[in-house]
């Protein structure tokens, strides 16, 4: 083994061993135990040619990613978002490599546009319970996707459509737009070599697409980074999508993209309090696209969206998973018109813990354990009568 095969093998060893390093001394069970597995799901959720997507272990908050110190959604000031983007470990399997248009799950054309979901629901429609504060039902967000180290990179279209077969309710994506304004899909600019081997130090914004979308995702010899335009096709019909734009500067482009593929009713834009009162109201077709509002742990910041932003189109309002919400939900969020979103990063987050953090108000759970995500979700839905779970 030589040249770029043996480089894979050797970061994924890497990544696998920090990973395992980290699952041992940062996170705990609410029971008191150093292992999350007791609570994790059997083998994970089947996909149809027998291959299972188990939980993934994630690398600490302190990481985007590998590490990240302080990662923003964009470079405005102000009501940043600590990305905590993690690699998951080595120990689940999918059917290997997918592209948008092929079956990445095992079963029939479970890429292809024409598998969608028959009618809208809350899968596929913000219009049914996402945008509805007073719908009970609870829903769990795959972050990057359903993904793993091995054979289905994050962000990527196996991880995509892994989560929809997984049975999440949507999954968050990272946007970012090249030098011939296309918006595609990539978590970091310059791309870290942990992303990409063959685009490793290149700047998403002096790139065009067409080379952006030659670079291999790691660890993956045909798992290829994507345009936007692309994911919102498969998309259509299957699940709602988060939008995390990286920079400020592409609201405007991504605003864009949604009305010229129609997502309105199935993309949605995470920003900051202050981006949605100073940047957003002057961007053309931004009143017409939803938004989630990432406060981080200031609940002050609903009272500002509240009573002085007042935009109708912020429909969900995000807090840190360790932030006391009390009756904030109840008094204030709810009765405004908003749910709440809150995104776990801890490694190997259990079934129980995420169960906790929908118990303590919040209506939508992003995690990296997609598989213990969609059961607490279950459990939840299922003791509130809510049906199908």
């Amino acid at each position: 083994m030589s040249g770029l095969p043996k480089l894979r093998c050797m970061l994924i060893a890497v990544l696998a061993m920090a990973v395992a390093a980290c699952a041992g001394s940062e996170y705990q069970t609410p029971d008191g135990a150093a292992d999350a597995d007791a609570n994790v799901l059997d083998g994970g959720d089947a996909v149809d040619d027998g291959s299972t997507l188990a939980d993934s272990d994630t690398v600490t908050d302190d990481g985007d990613m590998l590490t990240d110190d302080g990662d923003t959604t964009s470079d405005a000031e102000g009501d940043a978002e600590t990305d905590g983007d993690a690699l998951p470990d080595d120990d689940t399997t999918t059917d290997g490599d997918a592209t948008i248009g092929d079956d990445a799950t095992g079963g029939d054309d479970a890429m292809s546009d024409g598998d969608e979901a028959s009618g809208d629901d809350w899968r596929s429609s913000l219009a049914i319970c996402w945008t509805d504060s007073s719908c009970p039902r609870v829903m769990a967000i795959g972050h990057g996707g359903l993904w793993d180290v091995a054979s289905a990179p994050y962000d990527s279209d196996a991880a995509i459509a892994a989560a929809y077969e997984g049975g999440m309710d949507g999954v968050k994506i990272d946007v970012r737009v090249t030098i011939d304004n296309v918006p595609v899909i990539s978590h970091s600019s310059p791309i870290e070599i942990y992303e990409s081997l063959d685009c490793y130090n290149k700047k998403i914004e002096e790139m065009t697409a067409a080379e952006v979308t030659s670079c291999h995702r790691v660890p993956s010899s045909t798992e290829t980074f994507q345009r936007l335009d692309d994911v919102l096709d498969y998309l259509r019909g299957k699940m709602v999508v988060q939008l995390c734009v990286k920079e400020s500067s592409d609201f405007g482009r991504t605003i864009e993209q949604i009305h010229t593929q129609a997502a309105e009713d199935f993309a949605f834009i995470e920003l900051s309090t202050s981006e949605l009162q100073n940047i957003i109201p002057s961007l053309p077709g931004s009143d017409s696209v939803y938004y989630l509002v990432n406060a981080g742990s200031n609940l002050a910041e609903v009272d500002t969206l509240i009573d002085v932003i007042q935009n109708p189109r912020a429909f969900m309002v995000e807090f840190d998973p360790d932030v006391d919400l009390g009756d904030l939900v109840t008094t204030r969020i709810h009765p405004a018109g908003m749910r709440t979103f809150t995104y776990e990063s801890l490694q190997a987050a259990s079934i129980a813990h995420l169960q906790g953090l929908f118990e303590a108000g919040f209506d939508v759970v992003s995690a990296n354990t997609g598989a213990n995500d969609v059961q607490a979700r279950i459990n939840v839905n299922q003791a509130r009568g809510v049906d199908p779970p």
